[in-house]
């Protein structure tokens, strides 16, 4: 089975639009529609399973709209992270009936959602979802079409989790775009995850060579960013890395996913 832990659709009334904005501003291509139907399609193509989609509320009074549509797409084949925003924190009672429903994690993105990853008004929000067995997707690194400064450098990342081990991390673009000598100093061989969205094929060799070799493959995820990038032609690079086994590709496509997302296997 093949597990693309990090992938993007949108509401069918807004799709459209929405990949057409983000198209302009950060001057990528999109190579679905955006919809949970272009999303399979692009999944069968690939020979993907699973994919786990993320949402981003931008603004706290879209939590509650955003949550519910996340939990309506959720079925066989697509998995979804749950929406929260810094300045609307779940409580605990709110955490626990996420995790009940059946949501393992959250997706967090320091730039949309203007904040910085180790600002001291959040640790208490990643206590709490430490204390539920939860765990948080960052964005990472440079988001294209953004403008600076990066809210969520692997520095930055790095300190969370000194602070509160115990949160389980996901570092999104292996570390983050344009950061990777950061996140070879601050991530590299740290009980950190790190995901392969949208930077697998354009980061240096070296760094990826690195990163695969001297990283804990256990803490290592196949993903897509889809619709931002192609998965089959992800997943096809991935699987033709020369310096990976066989057991380690089995591991970052599927088993390390599936031990996240409490998966029967």
């Amino acid at each position: 089975m093949k597990i693309d832990f990090h992938t993007h659709i949108y509401p069918d009334d807004i799709a459209s639009s929405t990949i057409n904005a983000v198209c302009k501003r950060s001057g990528i291509q999109s190579y679905t529609d955006g919809t949970l139907t272009g999303l399979k399609k692009s999944m069968a193509r690939a020979g993907i399973d699973l994919s786990v989609v993320a949402a981003v509320p931008t603004k706290p009074n879209q939590v509650a709209s955003i949550q519910k549509w996340l939990s309506s797409i959720r079925q066989p084949g697509i998995e979804a992270l749950a929406a929260i925003h810094p300045d609307s924190p779940l409580t605990t009672n709110d955490l626990k009936t996420l995790k009940q429903e059946g949501f393992r994690g959250f997706k967090l993105h320091p730039d949309y959602q203007n904040f910085y990853v180790d600002e001291p008004r959040m640790f208490s929000i990643y206590e709490k979802i430490a204390e539920q067995d939860m765990f948080v997707l960052f964005h990472a690194g440079v988001d294209r079409g953004l403008p600076y400064p990066v809210h969520g450098t692997p520095k930055r990342i790095a300190k969370v989790h000194k602070t509160i081990p115990e949160l389980t991390i996901i570092a999104a673009h292996l570390g983050g775009e344009d950061v990777y000598e950061e996140t070879m100093r601050y991530l590299l061989g740290q009980d950190i995850y790190m995901d392969t969205s949208f930077v697998l094929r354009i980061a240096p060799w070296a760094f990826l060579e690195n990163i695969f070799k001297n990283h804990p493959i256990e803490r290592i995820l196949f993903a897509s960013d889809s619709p931002w990038t192609d998965q089959k032609e992800e997943l096809d690079f991935l699987l033709n890395l020369p310096f990976l086994s066989e057991r380690d590709k089995e591991k970052i496509c599927f088993y390390n996913a599936a031990r996240l997302l409490k998966l029967d296997f």
